[in-house]
């Protein structure tokens, strides 16, 4: 931490600047930039659910953007079927649900609503030690309140949800964090650990299509996707000698899931921490895995992203 006497403005080692996009597909839309000294900088989006879009680390570009980029929120009506995906701009993360996760089901889209909601409320805090965004977003039956720090000095991004079931009824509650990396640091000789009891395959396209889950594979026109689960995984870890850094994922959710879509165009890479599967709702009521909130329950989580020089 810089002592204040040292300072005579905050603005030398930390910012953060809440504008309105003026132009380009996300025309109208908020966005707070924060950006730290030697830390994590990062974009957070308040209408898509104040996740967080681009962000780099000491200058290099941690996030994956999809081919859409930025863009506004839909409307939460027009999210059926697998329209989600139509309207994901990427971004180091994508919350999803928070009624369904995963493929649609039970006359949910893909992924749920959340990233069509608005927060309310924003609060933007600045110490010469982090940057503070907090906001609350309504998801019915569900409100999440949020915070978001990113750390001074330190490659330290933690955010911290709180889910509060507002309904008469007991509800299903699943929620994944779409964690999505990309190039230069999912690429040439980066892997990825984690500390997994076992890695298993979603499903037989991805037990055959990559000869391996821990390394990038090579771009190829057309390839399907790949989703695997890391069995009892706290954490994930990608690493980049080429570049000299690393980026350490770790949540309070008990699942963890990984994505990966080498094809040409796309060459992404998805940790996902997960309180459910990715295969939508009725999948998990049925076979007894869907997390339930009852009437004004409420439930923490929280996921770090850490990046070090090496």
């Amino acid at each position: 931490m810089i002592p204040a006497a040292k300072l005579a403005n905050p603005d030398q080692v930390a910012t953060a600047m809440i504008s309105t996009v003026a132009d380009g597909a996300a025309a109208g839309s908020r966005t707070v930039d924060v950006r730290v000294w030697s830390g994590i900088d990062i974009r957070l989006l308040p209408d898509r659910g104040l996740d967080i879009g681009a962000a780099w680390f000491r200058g290099i570009p941690l996030a994956w953007i999809s081919p859409g980029g930025e863009q506004p929120p839909p409307r939460p009506d027009e999210l059926v079927g697998n329209a989600w995906r139509d309207a994901w701009g990427g971004g180091l993360v994508t919350t999803c649900g928070l009624s369904n996760v995963g493929a649609a089901s039970e006359g949910h889209g893909q992924h749920g609503t959340y990233t069509a909601r608005a927060a309310v409320g924003l609060q933007v805090e600045r110490t010469t030690s982090e940057v503070t965004v907090t906001g609350t977003i309504v998801d019915a039956p569900f409100t999440l309140s949020r915070r978001i720090v990113t750390t001074v000095g330190q490659g330290l991004v933690r955010i911290d949800d709180r889910v509060v079931n507002d309904s008469d009824w007991t509800a299903a509650a699943p929620l994944l964090y779409h964690v999505n990396l990309g190039v230069p640091l999912w690429d040439e000789d980066s892997y990825l650990e984690t500390d997994a009891q076992e890695v298993v395959p979603r499903d037989d396209a991805s037990e055959v299509g990559l000869p391996t889950w821990d390394e990038p594979p090579a771009p190829l026109d057309g390839a399907p996707e790949r989703v695997f689960e890391h069995v009892g995984a706290s954490w994930a870890r990608l690493t980049s000698p080429r570049l000299a850094v690393e980026l350490t994922l770790r949540s309070s959710l008990p699942r963890l899931w990984q994505w990966v879509d080498p094809s040409s165009g796309i060459y992404a890479l998805g940790i996902e921490p997960a309180n459910c599967s990715v295969l939508g709702r009725e999948h998990d009521i049925a076979t007894g895995g869907m997390p339930f909130l009852d009437p004004g329950e409420a439930r923490m989580s929280w996921l770090t992203l850490g990046a070090r020089p090496l």
